[in-house]
């Protein structure tokens, strides 16, 4: 039996750099954040959360995703920063297996997220203890991050914006994942990055590597 993979996109962000909600900036014909979750949709996970927090009913309004699949987990207080995103996530999941994703990275390849949810998946039957597969290029580990056998209850010591750094480094099991995919790395944060963003998606080129990406 194919194990059941969760899915969660952190995407409760004030977008304080951008000066606009970016979850909700034009890329590609669809909105930032759509366009993640048909991304991951089409992955064929179970089940797909989006946690939401700044400007949330407007993001509810302006993206509709008609699959059962999917749903929205508000954060109340993501002012606090991406932790409680991610705490929250982690308790809506339903599954031990989950894949957690950057609303803020749109440019990761389809091959890159089946590589980490292929070993990721594979890896929940030879190992009980947690563990951890990320992809990484040129050396940086980046997102998607797959959480293998891990008990939500060990997010929920997190705080402010260090997402799940603290559970990484606790965990003896991390897989890396070496792909040619500088997406992994790249958030779009600043105007900056998203004109770089639209540029790189205007001419379809899949062999340029994205200057200034900043990992995570």
């Amino acid at each position: 039996m194919k194990p059941q993979v969760s899915a969660v996109i952190l995407a409760a962000g004030m977008s304080t750099r951008m000066g606009e909600p970016k979850q909700l900036l034009k890329l590609g014909g669809s909105c930032l954040l759509e366009r993640v979750i048909r991304q991951v949709l089409a992955a064929k996970v179970a089940e797909v959360i989006a946690v939401i927090g700044y400007r949330a009913e407007e993001i509810q309004r302006e993206i509709r995703i008609a699959d059962s699949r999917f749903r929205w987990v508000v954060n109340p207080a993501f002012a606090s920063g991406q932790s409680s995103s991610l705490v929250r996530g982690m308790q809506a999941a339903a599954h031990p297996a989950v894949m957690v994703f950057l609303a803020d990275l749109p440019l990761i390849a389809d091959e890159t997220i089946q590589s980490v949810m292929q070993r990721g998946a594979g890896l929940l039957s030879e190992w009980q203890e947690p563990f951890v597969v990320q992809p990484a290029f040129q050396g940086d580990a980046g997102h998607p991050v797959f959480f293998g056998n891990v008990d939500a209850e060990a997010f929920h010591k997190l705080e402010g914006d260090q997402g799940a750094k603290p559970i990484l480094g606790t965990m003896r099991q991390r897989i890396r994942i070496p792909v040619d995919d500088p997406g992994i790395l790249f958030d779009i944060d600043t105007r900056e990055a998203y004109r770089q963003a639209l540029w790189m998606l205007e001419r379809k080129s899949s062999d340029v590597t994205i200057p200034g990406g900043e990992g995570k």
